[in-house]
C-alpha cells in the first residue's frame, strides 16, 4: 500500500514537471514566424508583399 508521504512526492514530482513544461512552453511561445503544417496549402493571391 501507498504511503502518505510517498504519494505526497510523487504529487510533488508531477506538479514540477508540469511547471517545468508551462515555463518551457511560455518561453518559446511566440518566438517567431513558423512555417504552416505540411497539409496546409499556400495560395499564393494571398501571400503578403514582404513574403515575394
Amino acid at each position: 500500500m501507498i504511503t502518505a508521504m510517498t504519494f505526497l512526492m510523487i504529487l510533488l514530482l508531477v506538479a514540477v514537471v508540469l511547471s517545468i513544461q508551462t515555463i518551457r512552453l511560455l518561453i518559446h511561445d511566440g518566438s517567431g514566424p513558423q512555417r504552416p503544417p505540411a497539409s496546409h496549402f499556400e495560395d499564393p493571391r494571398f501571400r503578403s508583399p514582404a513574403a515575394v
